[in-house]
């Protein structure tokens, strides 16, 4: 009876162990969390929480099948949103000073010269004695063809105004281009006008002599285009009509004491000239007409 009592609670107990493991979880689940399956983002992922633990995550089950999502479509509408500073009660605002461009021509106070018909187009630069920018450029750096300057003893209010630069057998020189009116009238019917702005101001200019000027010394007749500034109103009226009567072919062009002239002197390149004598100048001669 022992033996049969023995066997009845182990039967029992066998019969409990099993429920316990077997069914207990499994109704404990069911009854107790709730199953969330993650599929927004296309996850073969389910989730499951416990709902009386915290939604403490339970487990991972990878090998469920999820459902296909059609994609959605997302319209976002752009809103332009001015842009603001925050600006604090002790903020000081400080706006940044932009200072003017300095123009080449206001820093060197040069002017520029053109000639009617062409491409030709040089800056200016006032001479102060030195003669330093015959053989530099405006950076202060060594150029043995420099740039044109205006004598110094010279302007643009006196009967005479004088300006010289380099030619060269190179043809690199600013005043190379002044070669053409040398014996070429048919060069001059087409370039005679030329222009110079100084100071703020327009100089127009037409050409009434070309002539090459020599001399075999400093004070020789050819250069008193050079060495002289100062006359009187009877000798500047003889001086321009004798420049006119130098030129290599007539220009047509009437000139008196009157007139206010520009005189542009480069050194000439033909070889009847060429380092022959003391000087040996290409001049071109203009008188003011508009300016």
């Amino acid at each position: 009876m022992k033996k049969g009592f023995k066997y009845i609670c182990f039967f029992i107990m066998c019969i409990f162990t099993f429920c316990m493991v077997v069914l207990s979880p499994t109704l404990f689940i069911k009854t107790y969390t709730k199953e969330v399956t993650i599929n927004n983002y296309k996850s073969p992922i389910t989730t499951v929480y416990d709902t009386s633990a915290n939604a403490a995550l339970i487990a991972y089950v990878s090998d469920l099948p999820t459902p296909e999502l059609k994609d959605r479509v997302v319209i976002v509408e752009k809103v332009q949103v001015p842009h603001q500073t925050p600006v604090s009660k002790n903020t000081t605002v400080v706006k940044e000073e932009v200072k003017p461009q300095v123009s080449l021509e206001e820093r060197f106070n040069l002017g520029n010269i053109s000639i009617n018909n062409s491409n030709f187009y040089q800056y200016l630069i006032m001479d102060d004695g030195s003669y330093y920018y015959l053989d530099h450029d405006l950076n202060g750096n060594y150029n043995n063809v420099g740039m044109p300057i205006i004598d110094f003893r010279t302007n643009f209010n006196t009967k005479k105004t004088l300006v010289y630069a380099h030619s060269a057998k190179d043809g690199r020189s600013p005043f190379n281009y002044l070669q053409n009116y040398h014996n070429n009238q048919g060069f001059y019917n087409s370039h005679k006008y030329i222009t110079v702005n100084y100071g703020g101001r327009t100089y127009k200019y037409e050409i009434f002599s070309v002539y090459i000027s020599t001399a075999n010394g400093a004070y020789d007749e050819g250069l008193e285009y050079f060495r002289n500034t100062y006359y009187t109103d009877t000798e500047w009226d003889e001086t321009v009509k004798w420049y006119k009567s130098l030129s290599e072919y007539d220009t047509g062009v009437e000139v008196s004491g009157n007139d206010k002239i520009l005189i542009l002197q480069t050194c000439a390149m033909d070889n009847n000239y060429y380092k022959k004598y003391y000087r040996a100048n290409l001049l071109v001669m203009a008188k003011l007409i508009e300016g």
